[in-house]
């Protein structure tokens, strides 16, 4: 490990995407946590910065390896078929458990620290009463300052109901209204606002009207992940009014950098500003990217982008392989991914981690942890189901947490209970013979 460190370490260096340029005077923090927990949160800042169309070829390599492993430690250790199948059962619930964790603890992650001057804003992002997102607006308030965001707009899916969820010491300081609404064209608008407005109004109406009746009542109009829809060219995008473009998005990242190429140079060429955006909707807390620029806090963020100012795309992140060869030996690539960018300090954690995980595997008080550790699953996951019905209790019952979270908590905490069970009526049998 130290070798390869030696080697291949090379920190990313924060950049503009713009004009792919390093910055001065920006700097991301870590949270403290990071250094007593490394292992994990270096795998989930890792699996929460993956482009969005590396899911699934990722998670296939990572459970052919995971498979290939206990399978080949059963061989060699002669198991019976049974406990072989248990074990590959096992793991794989250990694995789809890591990827819950990542999905749905709040672990802080990097915070952006910039010259006096600048204002970071985050344009789009949503809470629970969007259908697809998972947490209340004080977390999402949270979770924007944990990131170093001055302030964000609340832009939930099709309705501006909200932005009422946020405290009022907050409104028009830190959060500000706003809605992503579908359109007749079959596309959707991220609508910008320095006053609360009826999100209702703008329903079932044209881009082209949907601009139109936003600007004239002193609103912005941006076009969000471009690339999802490639409905409309960008200079008629520009003819119908639109006030800027997203050329990264968090949730989207899987913009082929000519497109975003000519995006930038279309923006640059029009003097419309650019936007990197989280697109935040509570799965996972972490972010890669901000958007700054020079600006006032004193002042109302909405007015400051109406006037189209010049903005910088902050990012901390590379350029990701989408060849085959990285995708067959994943496990091993998000190995050297780590070890590339990782900090000193972080990797002496990561060390010290995987040793003291070693010695609890090779002591007797491993036999303990595997015990009961299904039991402690099964409880931390009804625990979880439990809190998630109690925010979702008065909230319409269409959301993703109703009809798709809430359920896969059920079925986790009730598949580590059986596996519990059967572990201690194999304990026990054992015991007899």
């Amino acid at each position: 490990m130290v070798v390869t460190y030696i080697i291949f370490n090379n920190p990313i260096s924060l950049y503009d995407l713009i004009d792919q340029k390093k910055v001065s005077g920006f700097y991301v923090v870590w949270p403290q946590i990071r250094i007593f927990v490394e292992p994990i949160y270096s795998f989930i800042f890792y699996a929460l910065t993956l482009n969005r169309n590396f899911y699934k070829p990722v998670i296939i390599s990572w459970i052919l390896w995971l498979v290939s492993v206990v399978i080949m430690y059963s061989l060699l250790s002669k198991q019976a078929v049974t406990k072989a199948l248990y074990n590959i059962f096992y793991s794989l619930m250990l694995f789809l458990t890591l990827i819950s964790f990542v999905a749905l603890v709040p672990v802080p992650g990097p915070k952006l620290i910039k010259p006096q001057n600048y204002i970071a804003v985050d344009i789009h992002s949503h809470t629970l009463t969007s259908h697809d997102n998972v947490a209340p607006a004080d977390i999402s308030l949270k979770a924007h300052i944990w990131q170093g965001y001055d302030v964000f707009f609340n832009t939930e899916h099709n309705h501006s109901n909200g932005y009422v969820k946020f405290p009022n010491e907050f409104k028009y300081k830190v959060v500000y209204p706003g809605m992503q609404m579908q359109t007749k064209d079959k596309i959707s608008v991220l609508i910008l606002s320095s006053k609360e407005f009826y999100g209702a109004d703008y329903k079932n109406l044209s881009l082209e009207d949907i601009i139109k009746k936003a600007h004239n009542n002193g609103m912005i109009v941006i076009m969000p992940h471009w690339w999802k829809w490639h409905i409309k060219t960008f200079s008629e995008l520009k003819d119908l009014g639109i006030d800027g473009f997203e050329i990264y998005n968090c949730g989207y990242r899987n913009f082929s950098s000519s497109q975003r190429s000519e995006l930038i140079k279309f923006c640059i060429d029009n003097g419309l500003p650019m936007f990197g955006v989280t697109d935040w909707h509570g799965w996972g807390y972490m972010a890669d990217v901000w958007t700054v620029l020079e600006g006032d806090l004193s002042y109302n963020i909405e007015e400051q982008l109406a006037k189209r100012p010049k903005t910088k795309i902050i990012l901390y992140r590379q350029e990701q392989s989408g060849s085959v060869f990285r995708f067959v030996f994943e496990p091993f690539y998000t190995f050297y991914y780590y070890v590339k960018n990782v900090e000193l300090k972080y990797f002496v954690s990561f060390i010290t981690w995987t040793l003291i995980i070693f010695l609890i595997v090779v002591s007797k008080f491993f036999n303990y942890i595997k015990n009961y550790f299904p039991l402690v699953m099964a409880l931390l996951y009804s625990f979880t189901a439990i809190y998630f019905y109690n925010i979702v209790k008065n909230v319409d019952s269409n959301t993703i947490v109703v009809k798709s979270v809430i359920p896969a908590l059920i079925a986790f905490c009730l598949i580590w209970f059986v596996l519990w069970r059967l572990n201690d009526t194999n304990k026990s049998q054992k015991y007899k013979s």
